[in-house]
């Protein structure tokens, strides 16, 4: 898309504030990303195939997303609920709840062809960079007070997400194809627990 195009789009969504958004044409687009991200991969998806897949236009796409990295984000990166631990006492049973989670937002094909390059475009954008934070901190807040571990005061994340997570993250990076199954639950699971020991 030349730069004339992504001006018009941004002129377009500015010339209409409060503009009702079509629900139909929101899920258009995420179900057109989502199929051309596997076709093509991440570097190169561009919002007029986007537009055009989803039967509409990329001033259509800027009206909701600032740009492809944002759309891709909320596409493939599903608001997967992390479960709260809900102080029974069973740390093995709550940790592995969390593992399991990240393990579904991470274990599908658009997101592990995607990541790389979302990845470089969210750490050269704030706003998108606080949404992956956000998303991947989720409760683990609750974790932290249940586990007695402090969030130090430069931290946004707490230090589980950046275990979990991170561990998931690089997996993928390193091996697309690398395995995140029941196996690295429990093997995960197993490490994190190790620390405490069983509550009687």
């Amino acid at each position: 898309m030349t730069a004339e195009s992504r001006n018009e789009g941004k002129r377009s969504a500015q010339s209409a504030p409060g503009r009702p958004r079509d629900g139909r044409i929101d899920s258009a687009i995420i179900a057109a990303t989502r199929e051309l991200i596997l076709e093509t991969g991440y570097s190169a998806l561009s919002l007029s195939a986007i537009a055009a897949r989803a039967g509409t236009t990329t001033a259509a796409i800027y009206r909701r997303w600032s740009g492809k990295a944002q759309l891709v984000h909320e596409a493939v990166l599903f608001a997967e609920t992390i479960p709260t631990p809900d102080g029974s006492g069973d740390i093995r049973t709550e940790i592995r709840g969390l593992v399991e989670t990240v393990r579904v937002i991470f274990d599908r094909p658009e997101v592990r062809l995607a990541l790389p390059g979302l990845i470089a475009d969210t750490v050269a954008d704030p706003e998108l960079h606080n949404m992956m934070i956000a998303r991947l901190g989720g409760n683990l807040t609750a974790f932290e007070s249940r586990f007695g571990q402090e969030r130090r005061e430069d931290d946004h994340l707490p230090m589980l997400a950046e275990v979990v997570a991170g561990t998931a993250i690089f997996r993928i990076l390193i091996r697309r194809d690398a395995a995140l199954d029941e196996t690295w639950v429990n093997e995960m699971t197993e490490m994190i627990t190790d620390r405490w020991p069983p509550e009687k």
